[in-house]
């Protein structure tokens, strides 16, 4: 009954994508899904990162089918992908090479996911829609508004989806901004400020924000203005006054969890090429992805584990208590 009613609420979403018509669900209306998804059950959420190869390629590194595989043994109830799905960001990619890179994120990634029915969220990336890349945004768009039944999502709001949009998973509140680039736009500050106003996600139990780009920088070569948060003190400002609970964020390339006036971030490591090593700090960078565990009581207590696609654990006592970035210092969450 519970995947019938999921079906049943996204057929309205896909017909008015097909007829370009924006779906708007309001906080105040609650759909059937929606009432099956705002129940407190504990939450595991498998969270996976920067996917891509070399500009343009089609194929991804065999990490990422292996991470893939190994859900049916994970037994996530959602996934997220904090961004860089394909590999664009090249002005002398075309629209053909464009589409056919999400063709291939579609063979390898999504398609394998929506077959086992695990939610899928996600957040753009700097390859995959950059602001200053007309192109690769419309395509972008257009792939993701055709494929938005594979999400298998309970929308909250998805006016402005794929770019920014909410959802909901066993009363954990979810949105996904457009943190493509280091500007956040006003009018997408506006939005989040209404849903985090609106009812449900004043009633869940918590409340997690899902963006490319980080706050600050934690990574040598990320480590200057463009590749994080042009503004982090706003941001953080306005995580702290509507009460969101985390930050997920890809981009750099290295896993580090880190707490910063009572928000928790989580700096995802990559599952695609180029894992970084952390400022100052000597260790390799690893490629990784992180589950978290959202009990039902206590939820703010969740808990991360991360792992190497063979995986072998990294240990929160083999990362630094803090890492210093231009733009401000990151500390170790140590829960």
């Amino acid at each position: 009954m519970r995947l019938r009613l999921k079906v049943l609420f996204l057929l309205p979403f896909s017909v008015s994508v097909a007829c370009g018509i924006n779906n708007r669900l309001s906080n105040k209306v609650e759909p059937a899904g929606i009432k099956v998804e705002t129940q407190n059950r504990p939450l595991k959420i498998c969270v996976i990162s920067d996917l891509n190869a070399s500009y343009g390629s089609t194929s991804y590194p065999a990490e990422v089918s292996s991470v893939i595989g190994q859900m049916p043994g994970i037994k996530p109830d959602i996934i997220l992908c904090s961004g860089d799905m394909v590999a664009g960001q090249k002005a002398s990619l075309t629209d053909q090479n464009i589409r056919d890179m999400w063709a291939a994120f579609k063979i390898t990634v999504l398609a394998p996911v929506s077959a086992l029915q695990i939610p899928f969220g996600f957040t753009v990336g700097n390859h995959d829609a950059s602001p200053s890349y007309v192109k690769d945004r419309a395509i972008s768009e257009a792939f993701w508004k055709e494929n938005v039944a594979a999400t298998n999502l309970t929308f909250v709001d998805s006016t402005h989806y794929p770019f920014y949009y909410s959802y909901v998973k066993n009363n954990v509140f979810m949105m996904s901004w457009d943190a493509a680039g280091a500007e956040i736009r006003p009018e997408v500050y506006s939005w989040m400020k209404e849903q985090m106003e609106g009812e449900i996600a004043r009633k869940a139990r918590l409340r997690i924000l899902i963006g490319h780009l980080p706050l600050y920088a934690i990574v040598d070569s990320k480590n200057k203005p463009g590749e994080v948060n042009s503004d982090p003190a706003a941001a953080l400002n306005f995580f702290k006054t509507y009460g969101l609970d985390l930050y997920i964020s890809g981009h750099q390339h290295a896993y580090y969890p880190a707490e910063k006036n009572g928000v928790r971030f989580l700096n995802m490591g990559a599952i695609g090429d180029g894992p970084r090593k952390l400022i100052g700090y000597p260790a390799e960078a690893r490629k990784s992805y992180t589950i978290i565990n959202i009990p039902v009581n206590g939820a703010k207590n969740f808990s991360y584990k991360t792992y190497t696609p063979g995986n072998e654990e990294i240990r929160l006592s083999s990362l630094p208590d803090s890492v210093i970035g231009f733009n401000g210092i990151s500390r170790k969450d140590h829960r």
